[in-house]
């Protein structure tokens, strides 16, 4: 063979030994772009099938609390009941009665037209109904779909059903399992609409890639523009080529693996803000004269969507660092101000004795932002503003004259000041003696001190001794035992809080709970 021929077939199979394994690579690269984008999908089709349930629940919920209270015609505080539902309800617009099978009245008054309830479009397993593209009378003009049970139909906007941040451009949508679409987040070619709402998988049609999902008899799907496989592919490419077989191998496990990782704690948070997936539940404080429930302590909880629970001492620091402290407390704001609502027929004339103390961030108290949303929504509530108490730790007065700004605005407004967690900062006499505050809470490790020989018991005495010199009302936290309460009460300590009284309570519990307590006191 000659040297011209050797040298031929040699080009030959180094030509094929370079472009066989990026050829290999290429057709991998996109094999596993196509694949995590799939599964990108799925996920957040399980996300939309989470957020209808939960709209769903809340809906649910409007309901039963009417059929509960029983009421059988359109008289005005039925009316006013389901108004005040329908603004305490986030998924729902608009809340309907029907007699004798028509429309009597909603929300917002007496129907102007005696609307047929019909049958519904689908039938839940619950025994509750699902009617599609119903017209709201408040809705400017968007059909809404509503959820019925008995008499009752609660309007949900369907933007609200699939309201689910998504980390790139993506269509989401809910539909039946029978193929009726119920709600989708934007426009897509009737052909492949109907593909994924009429049955579940992942695939590509066109330039689409797509995943459908189902729970019950319902059915998430998400779509996406192939386009962003294409980029994924394209960027492992990059990395892939120049590294060779051995060295891309690892490399596309750290892609993976990178893709599969959940959102950073940040973007995690701000989701959760969005979707608020926050409970507010309550410490009851005990004056301890009398024994007597006068109050509690509204505590934020993080419950995720997979069933785990994030601590405050977690989510809290994130929150101010991240700036979504404010959203967090406006939050816990309305939360607190519609439970303090409902709570008006449960705790008959003691009930505008009942106050709820509030935790502000440092940087709201600086600024006093949070002050026109407390207004708002009490007054939307009709909530007296006497009964929010606002709570903030040493931090947060350290800036005396915007501190001193914000708490002559709060207490001209009729709230209570409290500085919590007291002894734990940097707090001065001077400082206190500057603002005008009205409470001091005494921090736990102060308590849990009483009675042992440690150094923090001697304390104690001195912090108390200084609250009463400021004519502060004072209560104690994380009061666990006979011993502590006899001690703080001997000392004139007015309130207490902890584990001795009740852990932390959902606010139907803690109602349960104020009622016994004082029923027993009296």
């Amino acid at each position: 063979m000659s040297r011209r021929k050797i040298a031929a077939i040699a080009s030959l199979l180094a030509v094929l030994a370079a472009v066989t394994p990026l050829a290999g690579i290429a057709i991998y690269a996109r094999h596993s772009a196509a694949e995590s984008e799939k599964r990108h999908l799925e996920e957040y089709a399980g996300w939309t099938l989470k957020r209808t349930d939960r709209s769903l629940d809340f809906a649910r919920d409007a309901i039963r609390q009417l059929e509960r209270e029983g009421f059988s015609d359109c008289a005005p505080a039925h009316i006013a009941r389901m108004r005040q539902l329908t603004l305490a309800t986030r998924s729902v617009e608009e809340i309907g009665f029907f007699m004798n099978g028509h429309l009597a009245c909603t929300s917002w008054g007496r129907a102007e037209q005696p609307i047929a309830m019909g049958k519904p479009d689908l039938q839940l397993d619950d025994g509750y109904g699902l009617f599609l593209k119903m017209p709201a009378r408040l809705s400017g003009g968007i059909a809404m779909n509503a959820l019925s049970h008995g008499n009752y139909n609660a309007l949900m906007h369907p933007a609200r059903m699939i309201d689910v941040l998504t980390d790139t451009d993506m269509t989401l949508g809910i539909a039946s399992i029978d193929g009726r679409v119920i709600s989708v987040s934007g426009p897509v070619p009737t052909d492949l609409l109907e593909r994924v709402a009429s049955r579940k998988g992942a695939g590509r049609q066109g330039q689409f890639m797509f995943a459908s999902i189902d729970e019950g008899k319902l059915r998430a799907f998400a779509i996406s523009d192939h386009t962003l496989a294409e980029t994924r592919a394209q960027k492992e490419l990059w990395y892939l080529v120049p590294l060779g077989l051995v060295t891309s191998a690892l490399l596309v496990a750290l892609v993976l693996w990178a893709l599969r990782q959940r959102l950073s704690p940040h973007k995690e948070l701000a989701i959760a803000v969005k979707n608020r997936e926050f409970i507010t539940l309550y410490q009851p404080i005990i004056e301890l004269s009398t024994g007597r429930c006068v109050g509690a302590e509204a505590l934020m909880r993080w419950n995720r969507p997979d069933g785990t629970s994030i601590s405050p001492e977690i989510f809290i620091p994130l929150a101010e660092e991240t700036g979504l402290i404010e959203a967090l407390t406006d939050h816990a704001i309305e939360c607190v101000a519609a439970d303090l609502a409902r709570w008006k027929g449960e705790c008959g004339g003691e009930y505008r004795g009942i106050h709820i103390a509030v935790n502000i961030s440092s940087a709201d108290m600086q600024s006093g932002r949070f002050l026109a949303v407390l207004a708002k929504s009490l007054a939307d509530a009709d909530v007296a503003s006497e009964q929010i108490w606002l709570e903030a730790t040493e931090r947060g007065f350290m800036n005396a004259a915007a501190a001193r700004a914000t708490i002559e605005r709060a207490r001209a407004a009729g709230h209570v000041i409290a500085i919590d967690d007291f002894g734990t900062g940097y707090s001065s006499l001077s400082l206190l003696e500057t603002l005008p505050l009205d409470t001091l809470k005494i921090d736990k490790s102060f308590i849990s001190a009483i009675g042992k020989q440690a150094a923090t018991s001697l304390v104690i005495p001195h912090i108390i001794e200084m609250g009463h010199s400021l004519n502060f009302k004072i209560v104690a936290e994380g009061v666990e035992t006979e011993a502590q309460q006899a001690y703080l009460k001997d000392a004139g300590v007015e309130f207490a809080q902890g584990w001795l009284y009740s852990k932390v309570l959902p606010a139907d519990d803690f109602v349960a709970f104020h009622n016994r307590t004082n029923k027993a006191a009296a």
